[in-house]
């Protein structure tokens, strides 16, 4: 899998060199063409091949970033109405913000009793209040918390749908 997504990933780049603007999904019948599509005009988040300014960044920052404004323009047209977005450079991931919900990257550390307990060591969406209080271990009432290596969305997997 992990290989497949790499070749992908060179064609991409291969592809943003000579300037055609294509992301490559795969299919049962092999690979298919995703175009870009018609940005809604209530969409309130830009997408990068609306920015010409972002354009300046690596190939491999561009093709995430390009990946990133598909999933949330599918979504949007799809209606789901997130309040805002991010994108995990590393492990390529969308994630998508909601009013009340939270991801957490739960990590385990060793106390000095020798019991191992978890503690969240990256937190995203929310607002400052309830990441604070989460990172505090208090979950706050309401508040759903997600856990950021089981969730968000791999846009290969997603936009190939």
């Amino acid at each position: 899998m992990k290989s497949t997504k790499y070749r992908r990933v060179v064609l991409m780049n291969l592809l943003a060199i000579f300037g055609l603007s294509i992301i490559c999904g795969c299919s049962a019948f092999g690979p298919k063409k995703i175009e870009r599509p018609q940005v809604p005009p209530d969409l309130p988040f830009a997408v990068v091949w609306l920015q010409p300014e972002k354009k300046t960044v690596s190939i491999d920052a561009l093709t995430q970033r390009e990946l990133w404004g598909l999933v949330m323009v599918k979504k949007w047209k799809e209606g789901d109405r997130f309040v805002g977005t991010d994108m995990d450079m590393n492990n390529g991931k969308v994630y998508l913000y909601y009013p009340n919900v939270v991801y957490v990257k739960w990590e385990d550390t060793q106390l000095p009793d020798g019991t191992i307990t978890k503690y969240a060591s990256e937190i995203s969406g929310g607002d400052s209040t309830i990441t604070d209080q989460v990172r505090e271990g208090i979950l706050p009432p309401g508040i759903l918390v997600l856990d950021m290596d089981a969730s968000g969305i791999d846009p290969y997997e997603y936009l190939s749908k």
